[in-house]
């Protein structure tokens, strides 16, 4: 007997309309029919009782009925255990990269799970903070790169890895350049250019200007590429992560500056808990926290 009639059974016991169960099974009414009619000729009786205004089920039905749950419950019960089983033993794993991912040691870290784990397949997606997020709560992906403020934190759990912190990117002919040092004050009076609209680093550079009374001057969020130019430029001043700053070290036409007072913040991964992984995924977290930060 097919399991899925069996199913289609118990909802129709317990909707007591063919409409209202067909509308939530998402099949066709006449299916329905068709299906419990099979039903009723393999077991030799009919299951129910119907007129023209009601449906019950007839002695029949009402004795099979307890059966047919237990079906239907072991039925789901088998399907999830089969999909637990396969998931953990999955030997393929999609790895979530934030954009530069050579910034905080991430491509080191990720090259050497690979050596370490030479029997797993993996592909790598890069995106910004928020693009990766969509994903995690999508289940796309269970384990992404984070930063321990962002808004969809609370999700999932977060695992601190780098402490660091905001430098402010200046052209060599700015005031502040020379000093080495600029305040958020005075970066009020600039225009500002950020880096990702709506990403961690963005809203808490926003949040320290609020802290001290400013009301910055935003003109440009975007790329962190796009941000430099408009810096050379001589459109404004561009605020980043110090690891992206000291790759611009031979750039002779920037510098970066020390933000007073400074803007810190921790990066590292957000999982799901380890018993929602995949194996796969499962040894990437456990060979990831190797380099928590304690």
């Amino acid at each position: 007997m097919d399991v899925d009639h069996i199913r289609e059974l118990v909802m129709l016991a317990d909707c007591g309309s063919f409409s209202e169960a067909a509308a939530r099974l998402f099949i066709a009414q006449s299916s329905l029919s068709k299906h419990i009619r099979a039903m009723e000729k393999e077991l030799g009786a009919p299951l129910f009782d119907r007129t023209t205004r009601s449906l019950a089920l007839s002695e029949a039905g009402r004795a099979y009925l307890p059966y047919a749950r237990k079906i239907a419950s072991l039925s789901m019960e088998s399907e999830i255990a089969l999909d637990d089983l396969k998931r953990r033993s999955a030997t393929s794993l999609t790895i979530a990269v934030m954009q530069n991912p050579q910034y905080y040691g991430m491509a080191k870290y990720i090259t050497g799970f690979h050596q370490a784990y030479p029997e797993l397949t993996f592909s790598m997606v890069e995106a910004d903070e928020p693009v990766l997020y969509d994903m995690f709560r999508k289940r796309a992906v269970n384990v992404f790169p984070a930063y321990s403020n962002f808004a969809g934190a609370g999700d999932y759990t977060f695992m601190p890895m780098v402490a660091s912190s905001m430098v402010a990117l200046l052209r060599q002919d700015h005031p502040g350049a020379a000093a080495g040092r600029v305040s958020l004050a005075a970066l009020g009076r600039e225009r500002l250019l950020l880096p990702t609209r709506g990403g961690s680093l963005s809203s808490l550079t926003l949040a320290a200007f609020r802290r001290e009374g400013v009301t910055p001057q935003v003109v440009y969020e975007g790329s962190s590429i796009g941000c430099i130019d408009l810096v050379k430029a001589g459109m404004g001043v561009s605020l980043h992560a110090r690891e992206f700053a000291a790759a611009l070290a031979e750039d002779e036409e920037v510098c970066c500056a020390e933000l007073d007072p400074p803007i810190s913040f921790t990066y590292g991964l957000g999982h799901r808990p380890p018993a929602e992984l995949t194996h796969a995924e499962q040894l990437y977290l456990s060979y990831m926290m190797q380099f928590e930060m304690k």
